[in-house]
C-alpha cells in the first residue's frame, strides 16, 4: 500500500490541491466573503456543465475548440521541429532564422490578430493561424537546443566507429534530442490552447473562447465559468499526457539503481 501511495504521490497531491481550492471556493461564496455574481460557485458550474453537456452546446463548443487547436499544433509541431533540426543541425540556417523567430518571440501576436483578419477574415483560418504563431517558438527553440546539445561522447565514440555524417544526424542526434523535443511540445500544447482561446474571444464565431466572451456579455457568469473550467481541464490533461511521454523518452538516461 505504502509503495502504490508513493508511485502516486504527484497524482494524490495534485488531486487533493484541487479539491482544495473547490471547497474554498464554495466556502468563500457560503460564508458571503465573495459574490457568487464575479464567480459563481462550483456546484452552480458542475449544474450547468450538465446542462450544456445535455444540450449539446459543450460538445459543440469543445469540437470546434479543438479542431483549431489540433491544426494549430499539427502546424506548429512539423515547421517547428523541421526547422529547428535544420537550423540545429547547419549554423548557416540558425543564422538566417534567428532575426525572424526573435522578432517573433518579441512581438505581441495578439498585436497581429487585426492584420490576419484582414487577410483570413473572421473563422477558423485566423484562430489557427494566430494559434500557430504562439506555439512555433517554444517548439522550434527546444528542438535547437536538442540537436545543437547532443552528447558530444556519442559523436565522437560514433565517429571512432566510423560513423557518416549522416549516421550520427540519424542514430545520435536526433534519438538524443527527443526528450527536449518532447518538453518544447509540451509547452507548444500550452500555448497553442491560449492561441486558440484568446483568437476566439477577439473574433470567433464558435469555441470555448466564443462561449466565454457570449456569456461574459450577458452577465451569465456561471454559464462562463463552465467554459473557463472545461479550459483548464484541456490544459491540463493535454501537458500531463505530454509530461507522461516526455518521461517515456527520457527513461533510457535514467541510471539504474545498483
Amino acid at each position: 500500500m505504502t509503495r502504490f501511495l508513493r508511485s502516486r504521490q504527484t497524482l494524490i497531491l495534485g488531486t487533493l490541491s484541487m479539491l482544495g481550492i473547490l471547497a474554498m471556493w464554495q466556502l468563500s461564496v457560503s460564508l458571503g466573503l465573495i459574490n457568487p455574481f464575479f464567480v459563481s460557485t462550483p456546484s452552480l458550474v458542475a449544474q450547468e456543465f450538465w446542462v450544456q453537456f445535455q444540450n449539446g452546446d459543450t460538445m459543440r463548443d469543445v469540437s470546434a475548440t479543438l479542431y483549431s487547436f489540433v491544426l494549430a499544433l499539427g502546424l506548429a509541431t512539423g515547421v517547428g521541429i523541421g526547422l529547428g533540426v535544420l537550423a540545429g543541425w547547419y549554423r548557416d540556417v540558425e543564422s538566417a532564422l534567428e532575426p525572424f523567430i526573435w522578432f517573433k518571440y518579441s512581438a505581441p501576436t495578439v498585436a497581429f490578430y487585426p492584420l490576419f483578419i484582414a487577410w483570413l477574415g473572421y473563422g477558423t483560418p485566423t484562430i489557427v493561424a494566430i494559434a500557430f504563431l504562439f506555439a512555433l517558438t517554444p517548439i522550434y527553440a527546444n528542438t535547437l537546443a536538442g540537436i545543437k546539445n547532443v552528447d558530444r561522447d556519442l559523436v565522437r565514440a560514433a565517429t571512432s566507429f566510423g560513423a557518416r555524417p549522416w549516421d550520427i544526424f540519424l542514430r545520435v542526434a536526433l534519438p538524443g534530442s527527443v526528450p527536449i523535443v518532447v518538453a518544447g511540445l509540451q509547452l507548444g500544447v500550452g500555448r497553442a490552447l491560449t492561441g486558440v482561446v484568446v483568437a476566439e474571444l477577439f473574433g470567433g464565431n464558435a469555441g470555448l473562447g466564443y462561449s466565454i466572451n457570449y456569456y461574459a456579455q450577458h452577465l451569465q457568469t456561471t454559464k462562463m465559468m463552465v467554459s473557463i473550467v472545461i479550459i483548464i481541464l484541456l490544459g491540463v490533461a493535454l501537458t500531463q499526457a505530454l509530461a507522461f511521454l516526455e518521461s517515456k523518452t527520457d527513461a533510457w538516461r535514467v541510471t539504474p539503481k545498483k
